[in-house]
């Protein structure tokens, strides 16, 4: 085993036969995969365990997708919500055991083990490249894919995520759109594009936008500088219904973990977090707050009934304050 240490430690994944080829035999593979040193990625595809067990899911889909691509015949692509988490963009609402690729031969739109083959049709002007030593399409056509393979916040996930990395995407989405008025699902998928907003941070914020976009609550403002009363910058916060006079905030995990300071531990950064939006909610009229359950489809009626009324009592009190 020692032998393929270095192409799984430099590639990520081998296959069966890479393995076989390099001297390994089905018995010292099932031997390692007793130990728990090597883990099975899918059928004849192999990984270090260690190495995946320090992925996150996302991570794990992209290997996964690599060693998927890897074993096919005929040329193809990473396409759709693979691709997407192969460019870094976040993807909700989609099983990350299953890869999806653009047949860019004669191979038919087939489901099968963990991969869904896609036939692209020619209203789509499909671009392809090599990232990475890997064929995938487009940065543009992976976001469209995956909003028409996507509910409408699995699409605005992925576009928000995807244009707040490259705010330059805004017009070739908007070119493919065009060009793909008949394809199935595409009603939905320029929903989501034209409600996609480069300056969402997070799939937390997305979702929360959405779930007033579906209960008619005005859209907010994002990423709002808060200065007190001396022209000093407190922070910023994630949304901001002017109109109203109310600050937003969504709360998670992940976001103390990307504001985490060196040398600051977790229980440090919140306790922070905390104070700036103390001092934040004193420069407005009210403050609320979001959890990643309180916005995933489905369960948000309780959470924006509440948030109603926040924005009603939060303008009733500015109308006195202002008074």
């Amino acid at each position: 085993m020692d032998h393929l240490t270095s192409l799984l430690t430099r590639r990520g994944y081998v296959t069966r036969g890479e393995a076989l080829a390099h001297g390994e035999t089905d018995q010292t593979l099932h031997a390692a995969l007793r130990s728990g040193v090597l883990v099975r990625l899918r059928y004849g595809a192999y990984a270090l365990a260690h190495v995946v067990a320090d992925l996150d899911e996302a991570g794990r889909h992209v290997l996964l997708a690599r060693a998927c691509l890897a074993q096919q015949r005929g040329r193809v692509a990473l396409a759709g919500p693979s691709a997407a988490l192969f460019r870094g963009y976040d993807v909700f609402g989609h099983d990350l055991e299953t890869v999806h690729l653009a047949r860019l031969d004669a191979g038919s739109a087939r489901r099968e083990s963990g991969v869904v083959h896609h036939r692209l049709g020619s209203a789509v002007a499909l671009g392809v490249e090599v990232r990475d030593q890997v064929l995938v399409v487009s940065a543009q056509d992976a976001v469209w894919q995956t909003a028409l393979l996507s509910e409408l916040e699995g699409g605005v996930v992925t576009a928000d995520s995807a244009l707040h990395q490259h705010p330059e995407l805004a017009l070739p989405l908007a070119r493919v759109a065009a060009a793909s008025l008949a394809q199935p699902h595409s009603r939905t998928a320029r929903l989501a594009l034209r409600l996609a907003r480069g300056e969402s941070e997070s799939p937390g914020e997305s979702l929360t936008r959405m779930a007033c976009f579906r209960h008619g609550i005005p859209a907010p403002a994002l990423q709002r500088d808060v200065v007190d009363h001396r022209g000093r910058l407190i922070g910023r916060a994630d949304f901001y219904w002017e109109q109203f006079r109310l600050l937003g905030e969504f709360d998670g995990r992940i976001k103390y973990q990307r504001l985490l300071r060196e040398g600051e531990t977790d229980t440090q950064a919140v306790v922070r977090e905390k104070t700036r939006e103390d001092e934040m909610r004193a420069t407005a009229c009210g403050m609320s707050r979001f959890v990643w359950s309180e916005v995933q489809p489905g369960s948000t009626g309780r959470r924006m009934a509440k948030l109603q009324h926040e924005l009603e009592q939060s303008r009733r009190l500015y109308v006195r304050v202002a008074s």
